[in-house]
């Protein structure tokens, strides 16, 4: 009996402390909040086989902040800062009849993109809301690269030369170099957030479509949709 009552009170309890936290859950006009969020994820890709192959290793850090003041219940608006950096180690390997060739490439990338943007909230749940939100942003890429080539054929024995850190391959060459370049990004993204006190709320970025454009003089752009949840970005809310 003595279990069944003490079972009870932390029930009550529990349900008191939630219906409390559910009278500050709503967005109201003239609310501040400040957001903090991100992704880090690590990736191989591989495409053919042994001797006709393509490998790329990656790590990837997207995070960002930003305040946001609601215009409306509804409505938020805001400015923010997001920093990406990257980091691609690429191995293509190339065999056509008795020639081998090789490349190894080391790409390093980061870019700073202040940031502005426009939401909307939407109740869905108890303390939970769905808000699609548009950002615009404009940064400088910065690059550096090294590119490592070369090839051979096959010895006589039928296997292919080994290459070294010398270079003691007939056919080998080496490439470094960097970049800066313009880039601007036009984003739509859905987003969960759910409140968990009257100032405190967790959100879930879940990918979304975007427009980008490297470089203005060359006019490099593409298009984007991407709602795989290794891209997915978790995050606070805080209000201020």
């Amino acid at each position: 009996m003595k279990v069944k009552k003490t079972a009870k009170k932390l029930l009550l309890i529990t349900v008191t402390i939630f219906s409390t936290l559910n009278l500050f859950s709503q967005t109201d006009k003239g609310q501040i909040i400040l957001s903090i969020d991100g992704n880090y994820k690590k990736s191989t890709t591989e495409n053919g086989v042994t001797k006709n192959q393509n490998v790329t290793q990656g790590k990837y850090l997207d995070a960002g902040v930003s305040i946001g003041y609601f215009i409306t219940n509804r409505f938020i608006a805001g400015f923010g800062l997001d920093y990406n950096w990257e980091k691609e180690d690429r191995a293509n390997n190339l065999m056509i009849n008795r020639y081998y060739q090789t490349e190894r490439t080391s790409i390093k990338s980061k870019v700073l993109l202040p940031n502005v943007f426009v939401g909307y909230y939407y109740p869905i749940a108890n303390r939970l809301y769905v808000n699609t939100n548009m950002k615009f942003s404009y940064g400088k890429v910065k690059s550096e690269y090294d590119t490592f080539w070369a090839g051979n054929v096959y010895y006589p024995s039928n296997t292919v030369i080994e290459l070294t850190d010398d270079y003691s391959s007939p056919y080998a060459m080496n490439q470094v170099g960097n970049s800066k370049l313009d880039f601007f990004s036009a984003d739509i993204f859905p987003e969960l957030t759910y409140f968990i006190s009257t100032r405190f709320s967790f959100s879930l970025g879940l990918g979304g479509v975007s427009y980008s454009l490297l470089d203005w003089k060359t006019d490099n752009s593409n298009w984007t949709i991407n709602f795989n949840p290794s891209c997915w970005k978790f995050g606070v809310k805080i209000r201020i």
